[in-house]
């Protein structure tokens, strides 16, 4: 029997290079991200082990590994990269990821982009097993 774990990382903030205009070449910029990612937790429900869960340090490690490989110029483009990261290297069913720039328009608070991604419970299943 599964049950779904939902695990929300709220407010992460990463620089990263993205943008397509100049001012946005030329320097980093700060992102806030929010993730929500659904795992089967019946193993760490019952185990009390990091193991049988996806660990927070990871995904941002994770994430901030992603940011430092490149530039990106859609966040549209950014929030797939991510789903897809975070599909290959943990074991999540389904994930959600906003993308916020907050300099990106001067008269608003900030410009966000939201992605969903559902992975097959095969796939979850061999990395979970790889683990």
């Amino acid at each position: 029997m599964e049950h779904d774990c939902l695990i929300r990382l709220e407010g992460l903030s990463l620089d990263a290079s993205i943008g397509i205009y100049p001012h946005e070449l030329a320097a980093r910029q700060p992102l806030e991200i929010d993730l929500q990612l659904a795992i089967d937790g019946t193993l760490a429900a019952r185990s009390d082990d990091i193991r049988h869960t996806v660990d927070y340090d990871q995904i941002v490690q994770c994430l901030e590994a992603l940011l430092a490989t490149r530039h990106f110029h859609l966040l549209e483009h950014l929030s797939q990269a991510m789903l897809d990261t975070l599909a290959r290297r943990f074991p999540v069913k389904r994930a959600e990821v906003t993308i916020a720039k907050p300099l990106a328009v001067p008269k608003a608070r900030r410009v966000s982009v939201t992605r969903t991604g559902t992975w097959r419970t095969e796939t979850v299943k061999a990395i979970t097993a790889a683990l």
